[in-house]
């Protein structure tokens, strides 16, 4: 019996042991190795230091977040980038983003909001195991489409987790399964929902920059929808479908659950002032954040990162009460400080792919894929986007691959808008690992998710995805956006 339960912690350890070992030694064959033709110096040392974070990161031989703070040390050290500019990247205007949307989104956890909000979502599609899982991840898509995927999953997995906790302290057995599929469920489905909308995710609105910048063509919101929209309900049906399959044979007490559901709701009450303030304070900042471009001129220092952090920092001067305030400073603890580590890790690496030359490189060495016929390519540059997209953070993805792609594009003659946002839908598509998107970051956190299991689970969707966005680049974005090759 003892034999059965060592055997896979003594696999895990050896795992970690080789990983630990692997990552140093790769990055040190690159140091010592002579770089290839038409690649710079810097840009092989930037290439052996991702592939050291990518061995680390994989398999967990140090904690992903420690593992994320390396580019602070080995970039100056082999000379790509110095301290102050690798160190900016960690406080890049979507950090800033992020950590005011963390406390924002913090006091709404604190009021017992989110409580209310998962009872509601539970009344209204059902009380199975399946129907509860269907009805968080609809929400959750549909939420993303008007908020960043980052800021939806802060507010839905604490709600995940109140239903969790509720059901087990009445004697209700959660099985680690349905966990998992449900915190798995809401991370993809906010990643579905934010490609919808221009301004649910960074990279969508880097493709309209981009776009904008070399070929004096702008994407306006229609368009874009038009183009995502399909996909993202295609991919969420899917998702569903796959999630709630997964759990068909789990046996829970629907009356039970229902019976706990209608009680707690009935303890809870009414919405409290405190509620309905923090809603109202998260919906002003969300409403300025969205109005923004609308409000705050073109020369304006004022950007929507400014916003959420004011917001977060107004938190703690704003009284709830007579005697508190929304926020105190020992809150801050619950601010996920790892995840902000991964997105900076990632931003820094697409800095250094950039100045290094190695985007360049790569893209020239790309270019090589013309000789094949068009659907071919562009199955392998989404595929390439989505493996890359599981290591870094979706904007990384999206700030290497779209450059290099367009220029590609150019070179090649290949209709550059269909195969641009084929890359930008990809880079948010990650499903495989933590560091690819800050939802697969806050669940592998909070829910003590294996990284086996999502990788697991994750790589059913990301081969459905690779198909998916294949088949709109082929078949229906070039009737969507114009043809300017």
């Amino acid at each position: 019996m003892q034999n059965s339960h060592s055997t896979p912690s003594a696999k895990l350890g050896k795992t970690k042991l080789f990983g630990l070992i692997l990552g140093p030694v790769l990055f040190l064959i690159f140091l010592v190795s002579p770089a290839p033709e038409g690649l710079p110096e810097q840009g092989k040392l930037v290439a052996g230091i991702t592939l050291w974070l990518v061995v680390w990161w994989v398999t967990e031989a140090v904690s992903i977040y420690a593992t994320a703070l390396l580019p602070l040390a080995l970039f100056p050290i082999t000379g790509v980038l110095s301290l102050r500019v690798v160190g900016a990247e960690y406080m890049s205007p979507i950090i800033i983003l992020l950590l005011g949307m963390c406390l924002v989104v913090l006091a709404v956890e604190k009021s017992g909001l989110q409580r209310k909000i998962a009872f509601g979502i539970i009344s209204i599609f059902g009380y199975s195991p399946k129907r509860i899982i269907l009805g968080f991840m609809i929400c959750t898509a549909l939420i993303s489409t008007v908020i960043m995927s980052t800021t939806v999953a802060i507010l839905i997995i604490p709600m995940v987790f109140s239903i969790l906790s509720l059901l087990s302290d009445n004697g209700i057995k959660v099985s680690t399964k349905f966990k998992v599929m449900l915190l798995l469920g809401v991370a993809f489905s906010s990643s579905i929902g934010s490609i919808t909308t221009l301004i649910a995710s960074p990279p969508n609105l880097m493709y309209a920059e981009i776009v904008h910048e070399l070929f004096d063509k702008t994407i306006t919101f229609g368009a874009w929808s038009s183009v995502a929209a399909p996909l993202a309900f295609t991919m969420l049906m899917i998702s569903i479908i796959y999630f709630t399959s997964q759990v068909r044979k789990e046996q829970m007490d629907e009356m039970l659950i229902k019976k706990i559901i209608v009680a707690e709701k009935e303890k809870l009450g009414k919405i409290t002032g405190e509620q309905k303030a923090s809603l109202i304070i998260l919906i002003f900042v969300l409403v300025l954040m969205f109005a923004a471009p609308y409000w705050a001129g073109d020369d304006s220092y004022i950007e929507t990162a400014v916003i959420a952090i004011l917001g977060g920092v107004s938190l703690f001067v704003i009284p709830k009460n007579r005697t508190e305030k929304f926020l105190n400073w020992s809150d801050v603890q619950k601010v996920p400080l790892g995840v902000l580590f991964i997105l900076g890790a990632g931003i820094s690496l697409s800095l250094a792919f950039t100045t290094s030359g190695l985007a360049d490189y790569l893209g020239t060495k790309l270019s090589v894929l013309s000789i094949l016929p068009f659907p071919v390519i562009v199955i392998i540059i989404v595929s390439i986007t989505m493996i890359i997209g599981n290591t870094m953070s979706n904007t990384a993805t999206a700030a290497i691959f779209i450059p290099v792609v367009a220029s590609m594009a150019s070179i090649n003659h290949w209709p550059p808008l269909p195969f641009l946002a084929a890359i930008t839908l990809s880079s948010s598509l990650a499903f495989l690992l933590p560091m690819g998107t800050p939802p697969n970051a806050l669940v592998y956190e909070k829910g003590k998710i294996q990284i086996n299991e999502m990788i697991k689970n994750g790589i059913v969707l990301t081969v459905f995805a690779i198909i998916m966005i294949s088949v709109f680049t082929i078949f229906l974005y070039p009737l969507l956006l114009p043809d300017i090759s």
